[in-house]
Formats: structure tokens, C-alpha cells, sequence
């Protein structure tokens, strides 16, 4: 059990990790926890309203996020669960307390 939260902290690091450092990096053009009612940039260093937002446009000019660099904070996390799951790494997330009560109750069969 341990090492199956271990291996979901990782997973939510390996999403949240990037996804900071792009706000760092693209700011308010990024949009990482935003929600459905902000400003997006419109491709000519201005904002454009997607939905109702309640605050004013920022003041800085929009830049372009990359769509690689979107999608990174999904593939990474992605990459990791493919990696574990289709690979013999998954036996690293299995209880070793179980297996040992599989192998006292055979005894016990016995």
C-alpha cells in the first residue's frame, strides 16, 4: 500500500511540477488553474474573454504557449502510469505483506 501512494504522489508532482513552471514562464498565458471564465491570449499579444470573467484583462501582452508545452504536465504523468503498468516495474507497486499470507495460508492448506 505504501508504495502505491508513493507512486500517485508522484504522479500528481510529475502534473503539478510543470505545470508551475510554465505558469512561471508564459504567465497569465498559460492559464494553470484559471477556470472556464478567464482571458486567453488571442494570438496578437492581446486577451480575448472565454466565458464571464469578473477581473480586467492583464496588462502584460499575451504570448503563445507552444502546444507541446501544453501538453507536457499530461504526458509526463501519462509516461509514468504507461511505464508501470505495461512493464515489469508494475511488481514494485504489489504488497509484499500479501504475498506473504498467500504463503501461510498454502502452508496452512498443507
Amino acid at each position: 500500500m505504501r508504495n502505491i501512494i508513493i507512486f500517485l504522489i508522484v504522479v500528481v508532482l510529475l502534473y503539478l511540477i510543470p505545470s508551475l513552471i510554465l505558469q512561471a514562464v508564459y504567465g497569465p498565458s498559460y492559464g494553470f488553474l484559471s477556470g472556464e471564465n478567464h482571458w486567453v491570449p488571442d494570438g496578437y499579444g492581446g486577451w480575448q474573454k472565454q466565458g464571464e470573467p469578473t477581473e480586467l484583462p492583464p496588462t502584460i501582452p499575451s504570448v503563445n504557449v507552444p502546444l507541446w508545452a501544453k501538453y507536457i504536465p499530461l504526458f509526463l504523468p501519462g509516461f509514468l502510469v504507461i511505464l508501470f503498468i505495461f512493464t515489469p516495474l508494475s511488481k514494485l507497486l504489489e504488497n509484499k505483506s500479501s504475498e506473504e499470507m498467500e504463503d501461510k495460508t498454502d502452508e496452512l492448506e498443507i
